[in-house]
């Protein structure tokens, strides 16, 4: 008769079979294995080097709960209902603002608004070049010795070192993965009037992209998306066009303005960019579909006075201007981007989305089959917050979130366990476990 060994505990294992077990288990399982034993951390470890896909890729909302300490987050799963927590390594995840997020990293500005890449799984981080190596920021010191940013240009000003963050920065977006080091682009869009600089991870400053013989006068950048199948930025400009940038090209990026080039022409009529006194017609995003369009989805926005204001955290009084005021989305417009010589927009409506859903804020923008996620609703756009105005104007503001339903034209509520705070604003992202 043949002898079945037995084992003690989960540690005795084969190392085969915990690998089986661990590559089965949901992202809030996966986490919490490595506490099993070393065997089992052992196994989680080797996974990650070996960039072995976690079971549930779809996006998560990302942000800090009322119950949750400064240095925990929360991870909320629509596609399954789940929620977990995670911690942050330092500076506490409720003093940072976010900027963007992309291949399950999120980047955030610290209250010296220097900016950082965390994987808010695996707790790695990255920080990337200081604030004073920005185009037109230079650090100082005001009248009464407190530290500042100088701002030159058109609109020349000093801000506090904490200000500089949600006055200055419009969005971050990443190419790939920063472990992937060096390989990694980091493109940051920023003031004066949408300027573009960028870094690689391991830079030790940022780069300016010139761009004053490319686009016309008062004219700048205002969101991008990375195309990974040709390795190239695309820009879309205030005035609805967009552009590509080849970061990769020789010469470098130094003298980049070679090698951004006009692909497609904005639709006559579509909103106006600068906003009227009790509406925000933001710019829009661009998505790259998983069947190859390109797609440009424009947020209709208007503001609403409160009838009381929010509440502002001691400290934060100078740096909320309007605690009345609160912005919703009111209408979203999709289009689709003619390229190959057939450069306008076209008007599409929801259901060429192809059962597909969006998902959308200051996030890098997916477009997610729902075949394989029942609870996620087709046809639809998962949203957070897009607004750079309303928060740098109240940053402690109501976030828009919620599903946005293309059939009804409306926002319909997304209710996680525990609800969210408004700061620092929630944001999708990709869970990963690369670090």
């Amino acid at each position: 008769m043949e002898t079945v060994a037995v084992y003690p505990d989960w540690s005795g294992l084969p190392e085969e079979l915990i690998l089986m077990v661990i590559q089965a288990l949901g992202i809030p399982d996966l986490l919490r294995a490595g506490a099993v034993c070393p065997s089992w951390r052992a196994a989680g470890a080797d996974l990650r080097r070996a960039r072995f896909p976690i079971t549930d890729p779809s996006p998560c909302l990302l942000y800090s709960a009322a119950a949750d300490d400064p240095d925990t987050a929360t991870v909320y799963n629509p596609s399954t209902g789940a929620a977990f927590k995670v911690r942050l390594p330092a500076p506490p995840f409720r003093s940072r603002h976010v900027v963007g997020s992309g291949h399950g990293w999120v980047i955030t500005a610290d209250e010296e608004s220097n900016l950082q890449v965390v994987n808010p799984l695996t707790g790695a981080q990255v920080d990337l070049p200081p604030a004073a190596t920005i185009h037109n920021v230079r650090p100082s010191y005001d009248d009464q010795g407190r530290p500042i940013y100088n701002l030159f240009g058109d609109h020349a000003s000093p801000v506090s070192r904490r200000e500089l963050r949600t006055l200055y920065y419009y969005r971050v977006y990443l190419s790939c993965s920063p472990s992937a080091g060096t390989a990694c682009f980091v493109l940051l869009v920023h003031r004066e009037e949408g300027q573009i600089s960028y870094a690689r991870v391991g830079d030790g400053r940022w780069t300016h992209i010139r761009t004053a013989t490319v686009l016309p006068p008062g004219c700048g950048y205002y969101s991008a998306a990375y195309n990974d199948k040709d390795g190239l930025f695309y820009l879309l400009t205030c005035d609805h066009c967009i552009y590509t940038l080849d970061l990769s090209a020789a010469p470098p990026a130094v003298s980049a303005a070679a090698t951004i080039r006009k692909i497609s022409k904005g639709v006559k009529g579509m909103f106006d960019p600068i906003a009227e006194a009790t509406r925000y017609a933001q710019w829009g995003d661009l998505v790259l579909t998983p069947w190859g369009d390109i797609l440009l989805v424009w947020r209709d926005k208007e503001c609403r006075e409160l009838d009381s204001p929010v509440h502002v955290p001691a400290g934060f009084e100078h740096e909320v201007t309007r605690p009345f005021h609160e912005t919703y989305t009111q209408d979203i417009l999709l289009y689709k981007v003619g390229v190959n010589g057939r450069k306008k927009l076209v008007e599409i409506g929801g259901t060429d989305l192809r059962g597909h859903a969006l998902f959308l804020g200051f996030n890098s923008s997916m477009c997610l089959s729902t075949k394989d996620f029942p609870l996620l609703k087709p046809n639809c756009a998962y949203l957070t917050d897009d607004s750079w105005e309303s928060i740098s104007l109240n940053m402690f503001g109501c976030r828009d979130v919620g599903i946005w339903n293309f059939e009804t034209q409306t926002l319909e509520e997304m209710k996680p366990v525990d609800a969210w705070l408004n700061w620092p604003q929630p944001i999708w992202i990709t869970p990963s476990l690369l670090s």
